[in-house]
């Protein structure tokens, strides 16, 4: 699941700070919306990136859900390097590694590395970049080819990490199908 809106979102800006920008009121909405769509459904936990927008996110939908939260730097925002806290638009339009932040093999391996830690149905809470990199990973995907894949805020991406099946990318509302999966 990616946060929802935070203040970041609202004011264009690219943030990997740990206790900046916290989620809007819509985007607490969002989240509620979100966390409604799991009610009912079986998981093991929720595990979140260390950054506010994502533990207020996970503490929401832990509440709605009765499930605890655990944090792991492992699922954290994508490095930034220099860039953290420019906007979007004032980022030089060059590849990761040129302009000093974390590569996209940098984002893979702690990202897989993350499912691994964790046995179970789990709700990882993290941000568009590191979701977008682990299910291109899954879809045999290079970074240029997962370009149009849109990680919407509050979204729920799908992925069956055992057999290596993406059943959703970035969906606000989970299907018959996908509930099936994690009925009780």
């Amino acid at each position: 699941m990616r946060h929802g809106e935070s203040f970041a979102n609202v004011s264009s800006i690219i943030s990997e700070d740990m206790n900046l920008y916290p989620l809007t009121e819509r985007g607490v909405e969002q989240i509620l919306f979100s966390a409604e769509q799991l009610r009912g459904l079986k998981f093991d936990g929720i595990v979140c990136s260390p950054l506010l927008r994502t533990r207020q996110t996970a503490k929401t939908v832990g509440e709605v859900i009765g499930l605890k939260v655990t944090e792991s730097n492992k699922i954290r925002e994508s490095g930034l390097g220099p860039y953290n806290g420019y906007k979007v638009d004032d980022v030089p339009k060059l590849n990761r590694e040129d302009l000093g932040m974390e590569t996209w093999n940098s984002q893979l391996e702690r990202m897989r590395s993350a499912l691994m830690d964790y046995d179970g149905s789990y709700i990882f809470v993290s941000h568009a970049l590191p979701i977008r990199v682990l299910v291109s990973s899954f879809l045999g995907l290079d970074e240029r080819e997962s370009y149009g894949i849109d990680i919407k805020l509050a979204s729920m991406t799908v992925i069956d990490v055992e057999h290596e099946k993406v059943y959703s990318i970035g969906t606000l509302l989970l299907t018959d199908r996908i509930r099936k999966l994690f009925s009780s």
